[in-house]
């Protein structure tokens, strides 16, 4: 099932270490495309500090 856009997201894997988000990390949604979401993660200051395309399987609704 499709999230919609604006989703707050958790990320379940470290396979996107390298671009300095790990599982637990909270996005949100901010792009759909047909097998993965673009997430924008951000710190507690609200700073973006990765936007990312992440498989579906990868993220669950929080």
């Amino acid at each position: 099932m499709k999230l919609p856009n604006y989703s707050r997201v958790r990320l379940l894997t470290n396979k996107y270490n390298d671009e300095n988000v790990a599982a637990g990390c909270i996005g949100y949604i901010i792009e759909i495309y047909k097998d993965a979401y673009e997430v924008e993660f951000s710190n507690i200051n609200g700073e973006t500090v990765a936007q990312i395309i992440v498989k579906e399987e990868d993220v669950i609704e929080q």
